[in-house]
């Protein structure tokens, strides 16, 4: 089994969460994983990332608050959507390769 390779990190999108979905473009220079960070203070978000058109439910992957995940996202995926089920919640999505 390989070893892991460090988060190499490149651009970052925010996107502005609340409970109706929101989308963002992703950033177009970009590696095959997107690490997503959700700081303390806001409200769980549930993500979706999809083509220009993709909208985000509360049945969509969570993001907890205060955490970081690293997703990995097929080239054809252009945007991601957000939303809460309470109030709202800055997210950043940063592009790179690696966990």
């Amino acid at each position: 089994m390989p070893a892991l390779a460090p988060f190499t990190p490149g651009a970052t999108v925010t996107l502005s969460a609340s409970g109706t979905t929101a989308r963002v473009a992703l950033p177009s220079k970009r590696g095959d994983q997107i690490r997503v960070a959700n700081p303390a203070g806001g409200q769980i978000v549930f993500v979706k990332f999809g083509d220009a058109t993709v909208t985000a439910a509360v049945t969509d992957a969570p993001v907890l608050v205060g955490s970081t995940d690293i997703f990995t996202v097929p080239p054809g995926m252009t945007h991601v959507a957000g939303i809460t089920s309470t109030s709202t919640a800055t997210v950043y999505f940063t592009a790179g390769d690696g966990q």
